[in-house]
């Protein structure tokens, strides 16, 4: 009725008219103030905002879609130049920490998304194409659906709205997101990557014979310590018989491996202290 009595629809006030094209909206007193309150500029929207970083509005790119989780607790300094969305909508929260790790949440208000993590597991696209090698190994998830006869034999009325699986014969082409783990070995002799020293090509057989021998370790333990104590002389080390305890005060071993347990210094406050002998009545 109100529509047919006093018809708006065609009416714009000139207030309407003053926001749309920021009439009076005065540039910033100095770049970096926080604008988090502020509505989205619509010049920048469209690439005609002239006013750069004191525009009193916020400069939000359309990609974002995730809410920043530093902007809700007020400790994001990145203002503009933050990848994530400063706008609290709760269809774009970050996703939570304990319900995506432990399956559970214990807040009862928490602001955070609670995805199942069934969900988030794609269908195996070589599956649903007919075969995949990984079989139950396999970290996609495979549905089984009925085939619909109609469809393999040419045609099927109902088209996408089918109740049927329609398979794709197509080769599954690779996701660019999950990109193949980079060989990170390097060879410290060629420096070249997707070996190690000893296997590698470049390597002279006198030295590949000799870190042969080394990594071949002996059987006998007595051979392994002597082997130990030679190494350890050549590295400058001390022999075994100059080491002092430094819990008891004795040579011949190291402290984490005193014969006198924990309460070797006891004998060690002993010898430097002697009892005095009582004296003869």
């Amino acid at each position: 009725m109100e529509d047919i009595v006093a018809y708006s629809g065609n009416l714009r006030f000139d207030i309407e008219i003053a926001l749309e094209q920021q009439l009076g909206a005065l540039p910033l007193p100095f770049p970096g103030m926080d604008k988090s309150g502020s509505s989205i500029c619509d010049f920048y929207l469209r690439g005609l905002c002239s006013k750069g970083s004191a525009c009193p509005f916020r400069h939000v790119k359309g990609d974002r879609t995730v809410v920043c989780k530093h902007w809700l607790r007020g400790l994001c300094k990145k203002g503009d130049q933050c990848e994530f969305l400063h706008e609290y909508d709760m269809s774009k929260m970050p996703e939570c920490y304990f319900y995506s790790r432990f399956n559970a949440c214990s807040n009862k208000e928490c602001p955070f998304l609670h995805i199942d993590p069934e969900a988030k597991i794609k269908d195996c696209p070589w599956y649903d194409r007919g075969f995949c090698r990984h079989g139950p190994n396999c970290r996609h998830r495979h549905t089984r659906r009925v085939i619909c006869p109609n469809y393999m034999c040419g045609f099927c009325i109902e088209g996408p709205n089918c109740k049927f699986m329609h398979p794709k014969f197509d080769l599954p082409i690779q996701d660019p997101g999950q990109q193949p783990k980079k060989n990170t070995i390097t060879c410290h002799y060629c420096s070249e990557p997707g070996h190690k020293a000893i296997s590698c090509p470049n390597l002279p057989p006198d030295v590949r014979e000799e870190q042969g021998n080394r990594i071949t370790l002996p059987n006998n333990t007595a051979q392994l310590v002597n082997i130990q104590l030679q190494d350890g002389l050549k590295a400058g080390y001390r022999p075994i018989e100059q080491v002092t305890c430094f819990k008891c005060g004795e040579k011949g071993h190291y402290a984490n491996k005193c014969p006198k347990g924990h309460l070797a210094f006891l004998s060690l406050a002993l010898q430097n202290n002697p009892r005095p002998q009582a004296q003869q009545s």
